[in-house]
């Protein structure tokens, strides 16, 4: 990956104040070297970054390489002593890594310019440094903490809890090791209810305790070790053990650990192998968000040429860092590429990104903004400057007001710095017309034009060692001036009087007409990255004096990475000496990205709870919920036009309870959350049977029939023993709840049925679970794998008699039931 030095100046400001073409004497400060010593050290700097990746990267591949070879322990002697040393280092070694990209932050800060700070000089680069910096901690924890619940030392629960964990909610961590975990589970109970006394200990290495779980069957003790606390030490430790018999853990374990390191900041480049089209692949792996497909992505070049006469390919070392824009701020997509090629290729998923360009004796350039369309291409040609040939570098030079009114003042700006660290010495000039008020201060210029002629505003930058560098600029000036007095919301289609990410609008400007004579001309409408606009450009008057409000009708994107938009109104016309003139005004339109949670004020006495809001994007399709701080009782919501309704199941109690309501929602950069609190006293239920399943996109349904033979499901919601089901969940996950306030003697026949997979090509196989609570009696989980569409699972046999209480009637059949053959679903 990147891998070399930048260089450093710290300018002093030696402000001169010139009039016309002569220059005044004025204050100077003393020249600061950290600009020269950043900038001559910024490429050793990244070198020491990259060459702290190349370690880190090799520890991980060691970490890989020894957990592919757990399969050679030998029997009951296997420990995890030299994995936990190298996660260890591996940890530690991202903490370094966070220290070098501080460093180049601080670098960055040191290159201050004359004048504010913009392109080239820009806070861009530090930006992606800071992020990078927290990210790669980040990854270092999330490897951490996933090893040591995968090697069987804490619960994802216990990691979750603790402070020291540092696991950022939006990773996705929990659901990647939970991944893991019902995988491990899965095997476990294969091998159990297949238990051979003869060959199956050395099948598991000896790793399962079968004669230590309670019940006589195999079924009773996978049951047994299922619905065992994933903080039991018995799991954590048979979990573990998986991967000494299971070649496809042990691959996706290891795959697991890299996966968690580099998912947000990753280093590719020739010191890892493969060539470019590797790389590629790599990269489009990372960037690509969950429902993204490589038929989402456009093309983003590279040339890394030096701004020499003609461009020059750079031959020296050359480094290439990519950040993906619209991502959120704890959990970026950050790519470096060491050891860059002079012309690179890459496919990028449709978004926004930024580029830091960086090369051995060249100063590094940077290139914001830069989107990425689907199947479109977007070049960028870097022509950075060499170090040793700049002394001076002139930024830009603008005119503040952007146009120019004849006896109106106008303020020219240009932004600068000095490479080698030297007072700066500026001249302005001004010509093509009359003008008053000349004054010259350092930066900063200003003067009022008197006539409706064309200007040209020069600048000649030097310092004391002989070094100049001169730019200009040409303005036409006229009578009229126009403003943007106000704006208003017009239509919107999600409606809260403010703009937001993913809507369409239409927003009313009020221009007015501040100079002293009419504008005939061309209006038209420029917008930023982030939204776009369908307006019209056409001819008007504006006379003098006039407000004419402009109806602009904007598409805001459904992720940004940011949250304000720039809107610049544009009006050509031309001057009385017949110059083409363009005059513009802009404003900053603030974007609100919100969650808002309906409050519930009453103690609620339902088992089922609605919680309503909603979410200000309505292009938005999900967001998360999540119950109590518990990880197990997490919601993916379905978004529509921004509004939620979650059903909830609450348990019962004799007591008030407390709850809290956490949503938090993601649009690109954006982040937006709330929490609510309510309290609830639910009845304790007779019989309560709760079932869900592991599979997105899958329809389960839970079957429960009762002692008179009427059963209890989607299609007969409530039968007249009491039996009521809650929800119909067709789409993935549950939960699905039967539940009675009373009960009937008799037996109670409790099943699942997979309805439908969504697939006719391919069997999609589940794992669901299946809790029973009876009363105030501790729960008992049931655990069956369903393999397609139509298959049935007796999952057992509850008998209540009226003195005896609750007994069960062990089951477990599986049998095929075809959804043809039931009611058909609305």
């Amino acid at each position: 990956m990147k891998t070399k030095h930048f260089f450093v100046i710290l300018f002093c400001m030696f402000l001169f104040i010139f009039a016309a073409c002569q220059k005044d004497d004025a204050d100077h400060q003393p020249i600061n070297t950290d600009i020269v010593t950043s900038l001559n050290n910024y490429w050793q700097y990244q070198s020491d970054l990259t060459s702290t990746l190349e370690s880190h990267d090799g520890t991980m591949v060691g970490i890989q390489n020894a957990i592919l070879n757990l399969g050679n322990k030998s029997k009951n002697r296997y420990d995890f002593s030299q994995i936990d040393g190298m996660v260890d280092e591996y940890y530690n070694q991202c903490n370094v890594i966070s220290d070098h990209f501080a460093v180049l932050a601080r670098a960055e800060d040191s290159i201050v310019p004359y004048g504010e700070s913009k392109g080239l000089l820009s806070n861009v680069a530090k930006g992606i440094y800071n992020k990078a910096k927290d990210t790669v901690v980040s990854g270092g924890r999330m490897v951490r903490s996933g090893w040591r619940v995968l090697s069987g030392k804490q619960s994802i629960r216990q990691v979750l809890n603790d402070p020291e964990s540092g696991i950022p909610l939006l990773s996705g961590w929990a659901e990647t090791i939970q991944k893991r975990n019902n995988a491990r589970d899965a095997k476990i109970r294969e091998m159990i209810l297949n238990w051979n006394p003869t060959t199956s200990p050395e099948d598991c290495n000896y790793t399962i305790p079968y004669d230590d779980l309670p019940g006589s069957t195999p079924q009773e003790k996978a049951n047994a070790y299922l619905n065992l606390s994933d903080e039991d030490p018995i799991k954590m430790q048979t979990r573990s053990g998986v991967m000494l018999w299971s070649d496809d853990e042990r691959a996706a374990t290891a795959e697991t650990a890299k996966e968690l390191g580099e998912t947000g900041v990753k280093a590719v480049g020739d010191a890892y192998g493969g060539n470019v089209g590797e790389w590629n692949n790599e990269i489009l792996d990372q960037m690509m968000e969950e429902g993204e497909t490589p038929q989402d992505c456009g093309t983003l070049t590279v040339d890394i040429n030096s701004s020499e006469t003609g461009n020059p390919p750079i031959e020296t070392g050359k480094t290439l860092i990519i950040s993906r824009s619209d991502m959120p701020e704890d959990n970026p997509r950050i790519t470096i590429i060491m050891n860059a090629p002079q012309n690179l290729q890459l496919q990028l998923p449709e978004s926004e990104y930024q580029v830091i360009a960086l090369a051995q004796d060249f100063i590094r350039g940077v290139y914001d903004n830069l989107q990425i369309a689907q199947a479109g291409l977007t070049q960028v040609a870097t022509n950075l400057l060499k170090l040793a040939e700049n002394a001076i570098i002139i930024e830009d030079l603008t005119v503040v007001e952007g146009c120019i009114t004849v006896n109106q003042p106008v303020h020219a700006h240009t932004t600068c710095v000095s490479t080698i660290g030297q007072a700066l010495n500026f001249q302005w000039t001004v010509s093509g017309g009359a003008y008053t008020g000349f004054k010259a201060n350092g930066t900063d210029l200003t003067f009022t034009p008197t006539e409706e002629k064309e200007y040209t505003i020069a600048v000649e930058i030097s310092d004391n060692m002989g070094n100049h560098k001169s730019r200009s600029i040409t303005v036409a000036s006229s009578g009229g001036k126009l403003v943007i007095d106000n704006w208003e919301i017009e239509d919107e289609n999600f409606i809260d009087n403010k703009l937001n990410p993913g809507e369409r609008a239409t927003i009313k400007l009020f221009v007015t007409n501040t100079g002293t004579t009419s504008l005939t001309g061309y209006q038209a409408i420029v917008t930023s990255v982030g939204f776009s606009s369908s307006f019209n450009p056409s001819n008007v008057t504006i006379e003098a004096g006039q407000t004419l409000p402009v109806s602009v009708p904007i598409t805001i994107n459904k992720e940004l990475s940011q949250n304000q938009l720039t809107l610049q109104y544009q009006f050509t016309t031309q001057n009385q000496n017949n110059d083409n003139v363009l005059i513009t005004d802009t404003i900053e339109l603030p974007i609100d990205f919100y969650v808002t949670i309906n409050e519930i004020s009453n103690v609620v006495t339902n088992r089922i709870v609605n919680i309503n809001g909603k979410i200000a994007n309505p292009q938005l399709t999900t967001a998360l919920l999540i119950l109590d701080n518990d990880s197990e009782h997490t919601f993916d919501l379905n978004l529509n036009n921004g509004n939620f309704s979650q059903e909830i199941v609450l348990t019962g109690s004799n007591e008030e309870v407390q709850h809290t309501v956490y949503v938090i929602a993601v649009s690109g950069a954006l982040v937006a959350e709330n929490t609510m609190s309510f309290s609830s006293q639910v009845p304790l239920m007779a019989l309560h049977c709760t079932l869900t399943w592991d599979t997105y996109g899958t329809d389960v349904d839970l079957w429960v029939t009762d002692p008179n033979g009427e059963r209890c499901y989607w299609a007969h919601r409530q039968t007249a023993s009491g039996l009521s089901l809650d929800v119909d969940d067709v789409n993935g996950y549950g939960p699905e709840n039967i539940t009675t306030p009373s009960v009937i003697p008799g037996d109670y026949l409790v099943q699942v049925h997979y309805y439908s997979d969504h697939d006719s090509e391919n069997a999609i196989g589940t794992n669901s679970v299946v809790v029973i609570r009876k009363g105030e009696q501790n729960p008992v989980n049931y655990y069956g794998y369903l393999s397609d569409s139509g298959d049935l699972w007796d999952v057992t046999v509850l008998h209540f008699d009226t003195v005896k209480g609750w007994s069960i009637k062990a089951t477990d059949k599986h049998s095929k039931v075809n959804a043809s053959t039931l009611p058909p679903k609305k």
